[in-house]
């Protein structure tokens, strides 16, 4: 009875509130703006590709792989197995690419037993793909020329690599309390 009552009360109270808004001649989209789906991702949805420095001109450069959810018509990919479906936007910027070999966007798991072609990086040095995986490794490799779409693994060097955001959860297993290398180093943070 009492929970009625003060349910009663409640209306009331927003009731009065909105109509007296209303009657003022305040539009009512003026007051509750309808929502806008960002284009950008999020910063928790990218991933910073770091330089190996293992190739010449890509020192002092930096990427982005942006992960956004692969539009369907019900909202959010999935697939067979219930896992989520993303999709990468990757660009790199700053990069002095000499004119020999393709750099190409590969993900992999961090135990590095699934690998799967992204794509080659196009002239503006951008490319997307789809990823099934949660946690997961983007490498960028310099090639001799563009892999086959059957490939399943790199034979140029790594130029860059990121990490996943739940790749990035790891233990403090295997680490001692006088560590010498960061975690950064590994791509870790």
């Amino acid at each position: 009875m009492i929970r009625k009552r003060y349910l009663i009360i409640a209306l009331l109270f927003v009731g009065s509130a909105l109509s007296t808004e209303l009657k003022a001649g305040t539009d009512v989209w003026n007051i509750y703006p309808p929502l806008v789906c960002a284009e950008r991702g999020s910063e928790y949805y990218t991933i910073d590709l770091v330089t190996t420095k293992n190739v010449p001109g890509t020192g002092l450069a930096k990427g982005k792989a942006v992960m956004k959810f692969n539009p369907n018509p019900f909202g959010i990919s999935i697939t067979k197995d219930g896992s989520y479906q993303h999709r990468l936007d990757i660009k790199l910027n700053k990069v002095n690419k000499s004119q020999k070999g393709t750099f190409v966007a590969w993900v992999t798991t961090p135990s590095l037993d699934k690998v799967k072609l992204l794509g080659a990086l196009d002239k503006n040095l951008e490319t997307s793909g789809t990823v099934d995986w949660n946690k997961y490794i983007v490498v960028i490799t310099l090639e001799e020329g563009v892999p086959k779409s059957n490939s399943s693994m790199w034979s140029g060097p790594i130029a860059f690599r990121g990490l996943s955001r739940s790749g990035l959860m790891h233990t403090m297993a295997g680490h001692g309390p006088f560590a010498q290398e960061p975690c950064a180093k590994y791509g870790y943070y």
